[in-house]
């Protein structure tokens, strides 16, 4: 991906994060846009995107409460405070999206291990991953 890409990328992230913020039905509606297909392939791909900015979002501040010392269980709901158009987003998505439900299963894992410095169970899953497009 160019530089170029990445910046058009983006742009279209915080356009769609721009309507969530009024209409989470509007945004997803957008993300079938030209802009979107052109530049994401097709709105599961928009919507993974989304997801993987909330977990490296979510990432940081369970790194964050380590070192803290604080508890880790709270910080899920910190970062949707301050992100209410993403999570709703993301959340609304997860209704119409098989991709993006089979990626917000890791967050828990992520939590998991966060607090314990190991991972738990299986990495593998019965489920294959959808394919978004």
């Amino acid at each position: 991906m160019s530089w170029r890409n990445f910046h058009e990328r983006r742009a279209v992230l915080e356009d769609v994060l721009s309507v969530a913020q009024f209409d989470v039905h509007a945004a997803l509606e957008a993300s079938e846009s030209p802009d979107v297909l052109r530049l994401f392939g097709c709105a599961d791909n928009l919507l993974l995107a989304l997801q993987h900015r909330w977990s490296n979002h979510l990432a940081a501040k369970l790194d964050q409460a380590l070192e803290d010392g604080t508890p880790l269980e709270d910080e899920w709901f910190h970062l949707a405070a301050e992100q209410p158009a993403l999570r709703a987003l993301l959340d609304a998505g997860a209704a119409v999206s098989p991709s993006l439900r089979f990626a917000q299963r890791g967050e828990q894992r992520m939590i998991d291990a966060h607090s314990t410095g190991r991972l738990a169970g299986p990495l593998t899953t019965r489920h294959r991953v959808p394919a978004p497009c």
